[in-house]
């Protein structure tokens, strides 16, 4: 008696076994790439929300700002990203200031699986003064997103939608302690930040299907400690900060049935380093470096100008 070769059994079911492997890695692709406004809208928000408290003074101000990372998801490609923006603005003698801006800002997918862009303008208005040696600021903006995603038919398709950004910047900082001279010391600072970014239906262009419309939140919260000094034409402060991030993804839901979970951008904690400048003729400026405990770094730098 012959017995059957098992070669014809073992060829489908290898091939299943490969069909099976390859549907979480393609489901993991298509997230990362969707995924990428929820990083975006964040970046450009709080850009734009902490130059403004950087520079709201009585009279005319205006900052800009400059930044670029990298992500590193455990499920997903990982991104390089980058923003731009500034803002203009007129502090009114009440403490209450008005502005206006412009930020955008690109990532890219690692593996060539996508490249995001996103563009916005805002308006917004703060608030600054000063109570029991705690000096306080807000600003409170809003602005409509323009978002471009293009990535390959095989992975998610390319879309081109536009969206609605709201987002609520807070800080307050004291003197610790107080040094020698005027300013100097060592102080601390709080900040808070709270982003809405709203999509609505938007269609995938080269796989015939659509996305639902959609709410992200991103969250931040900073502890910031420096030592300010003076330096010759105005005040040095180095500083360190822990920095947590966070915010709500909700899948992605797709109009005809059926869902995939968004890839976590936004969770992380970091740790920054930094150095800032006040200058007398008005002149600010801030760099700094930062790392999240998985070894992704990111970078930053603002100026500052107040008339």
């Amino acid at each position: 008696m012959t017995r059957a070769s098992p070669l014809p059994l073992a060829l489908p079911l290898a091939f299943v076994s490969s069909l099976v492997l390859a549907l979480p890695a393609a489901q993991a692709q298509e997230a990362a790439s969707l995924s990428q406004m929820d990083l975006l809208s964040r970046e450009i928000g709080l850009g734009i929300g902490h130059s403004a408290l950087d520079a709201q003074q009585p009279g005319a101000f205006t900052s800009g700002y400059a930044a670029g990372g990298s992500t590193n998801p455990d499920d997903a490609q990982g991104s390089d990203y980058n923003s731009r923006g500034a803002v203009l603005g007129y502090g009114f003698g009440s403490g209450l200031s008005a502005f206006m801006g412009y930020a955008q800002g690109a990532s890219e997918v690692d593996g060539d699986l996508g490249e995001a862009r996103i563009r916005s303008y805002f308006l917004g208005a703060g608030y600054a003064g000063a109570a029991h040696g705690v000096d306080y600021a807000a600003a409170l903006y809003m602005g409509r997103t323009h978002n471009k995603l293009s990535s390959p038919d095989t992975v998610s398709g390319s879309t081109d939608h536009n969206g609605r950004l709201l987002g609520l910047s807070l800080r307050g900082e004291t003197m610790l302690k107080q040094g020698e001279a005027p300013g100097t010391g060592i102080d601390l600072m709080v900040s808070g930040d709270v982003l809405r970014h709203a999509t609505g239906d938007y269609e995938l262009h080269g796989t015939d299907a659509e996305v639902q419309d959609r709410v992200t939140y991103a969250t931040s919260m900073r502890l910031e400690m420096g030592a300010p000094m003076r330096a010759k034409g105005g005040l040095l402060r180095p500083y360190a900060a822990y920095v947590v991030n966070g915010g709500d993804q909700p899948d992605l839901d797709y109009v005809a049935g059926g869902s995939l979970g968004a890839t976590d951008l936004l969770s992380e904690d970091q740790l920054a380093v930094g150095l800032g400048f006040e200058g007398g003729s008005g002149f600010g400026a801030r760099i700094e470096a930062a790392s999240d405990f998985d070894g992704t770094e990111a970078l930053s730098a603002r100026l500052t100008y107040r008339f």
